[in-house]
């Protein structure tokens, strides 16, 4: 099994209902600032999310560090990155103004996400429960 089906595995083990995902959800855990994925893209084989976790300022709103963006292909069950933002910089796999590929930026970017997602397994972050509204009288 390679990285890319490794971190399809944990991506579904945080988000068991990543195939009919079409909202944002939240990843939290006792503790821990919450991860915020959103889904950018959806088609019939490839989703393409976005994964967000906000520090806390002293002053200001909280910043996204890191924030990533990845691609998931349910069919060949296999996840792969495509950008990420810290408060260091930016990092693409592929820059399409200059139509440029960068095999070193996917190999760093995908061994960082599948660490990623194995500290939030490890921290034991899940899909926050939406809240329940009591319509009783």
């Amino acid at each position: 099994m390679d990285l890319y089906q490794k971190n399809y595995l944990k991506l579904l083990q945080l988000l068991p209902g990543l195939h009919e995902m079409i909202g944002p959800a939240k990843l939290t855990a006792v503790g821990h600032a919450d991860v915020h994925v959103d889904v950018i893209e959806r088609h019939k084989h490839r989703i393409v999310l976005r994964m967000s976790h906000y520090l806390e300022r002293l002053h200001g709103a909280a910043i996204p560090d890191p924030d990533m963006t990845i691609e998931v292909f349910p069919l060949a069950e296999t996840v792969g990155a495509l950008t990420y933002i810290d408060c260091f910089g930016s990092r693409k796999v592929f820059c399409p103004e200059m139509m440029v590929f960068s095999p070193l930026a996917k190999a760093e970017l995908n061994n960082f996400l599948g660490q990623w997602l194995t500290k939030m397994i490890a921290d034991g972050r899940s899909p926050a429960r939406a809240k329940q509204h009591d319509h009783r009288a």
